[in-house]
C-alpha cells in the first residue's frame, strides 16, 4: 500500500508524529517529508537526523571496505604462505632460535620487519608483540593437544591481520584506484573479475551490486578517505 510512497506527516516533531515516523521508518516509503510549526524543533530533528546518516554511512562504509579487502586478499595459496612464513618465524623468536631461509637454506634471525608487518595491522604495539607472539604460539600448542591442525584462518586475530597484511601487498598490482577512470586495461579487468567473482561467492553480491560496491569503495581509495 504505501511502498514507494511519498509520506507528508504534520506535526511531526510532536509525540505523536514521532510514533508515527517511528512506525513508518521500517516500511517501503521512498520518502518522509516532516511539517511542524515550531522551528526549533524541526532544526533539531533534521540535525539528529543527520548525525544518525552519517553514523549509518560511516558504518556502512566499513563493512564494505571490509568485505572488499577479505575478497582482494582471498587469494588462499598466497594468505597460505604468508601464514607459514609469520608462524616460522615467531616460533624461532619465541623458541630463541635462527629460521632457515627457504630459498637460500641458510639460517638467518627471525624477521622482524616481517612480523612487525603483520602485527601493526591490527594494532598490535611494540611493547606487546611478545605476548602475542606467544598467544599465537599457546594457540596453535593447544590445538595440536586436541589432534587438530592449525589453519592460517582459525585464529581470528591473525586471520585479520593477514588479510591485512595480503591487502597491502596486492592493492597495488591490482590497481584498485584506477577502477573510477573509464579505462581500465585487460591485466587490472582480470584481477577485478577475480575480486567480483569472491564478492559473489563469499558475501552474496550479485554480478549487479558486487560492480557497484568495487566502484564505491574504489571511489573511496581515490579521494584518500580509506585507510591503506
Amino acid at each position: 500500500m504505501f511502498t514507494d510512497k511519498v509520506l507528508l506527516i504534520t506535526g511531526g516533531t510532536g509525540s505523536f508524529g514521532n510514533a508515527v515516523l517511528r512506525v513508518f521508518l521500517d516500511s517501503a516509503i521512498r520518502e518522509i517529508r516532516i511539517f511542524s510549526r515550531d522551528e526549533k524543533k524541526q532544526d533539531d530533528m533534521r540535525k539528529r537526523f543527520a548525525e544518525i546518516i552519517g553514523m549509518v554511512k560511516r558504518e556502512y562504509e566499513e563493512i564494505v571496505k571490509n568485505e572488499v579487502q577479505r575478497a582482494i586478499s582471498a587469494d588462499e595459496d598466497a594468505i597460505g604462505k604468508l601464514a607459514a612464513n609469520y608462524i616460522d618465524n615467531i616460533k624461532a623468536f619465541t623458541l630463541k632460535e635462527r629460521v632457515k631461509n627457504r630459498y637460500t637454506g641458510q639460517d638467518e634471525d627471525p624477521d622482524e620487519r616481517l612480523m612487525r608487518s603483520i602485527e601493526e595491522k591490527i594494532d598490535v604495539p611494540e611493547n606487546r608483540k611478545d605476548d602475542f607472539r606467544r598467544e599465537i604460539m599457546n594457540f596453535i600448542g593447544a590445538l595440536a593437544v586436541d589432534g587438530k591442525k592449525f589453519e592460517w584462518n582459525t585464529n581470528d586475530r591473525l586471520r585479520r591481520a593477514l588479510e591485512l597484511k595480503l591487502f597491502e601487498d596486492q592493492k597495488d598490482s591490482i590497481k584498485l584506484k584506477t577502477l573510477v577512470s573509464a579505462v581500465v586495461d585487460k591485466d587490472t579487468q582480470e584481477k577485478i573479475d577475480i575480486i567480483k567473482s569472491r564478492l559473489i561467492k563469499n558475501f552474496g553480491y550479485n554480478e549487479v551490486s558486487a560492480t557497484d560496491v568495487l566502484n564505491y569503495v574504489a571511489s573511496i581509495f581515490a579521494r584518500g578517505d580509506a585507510k591503506e
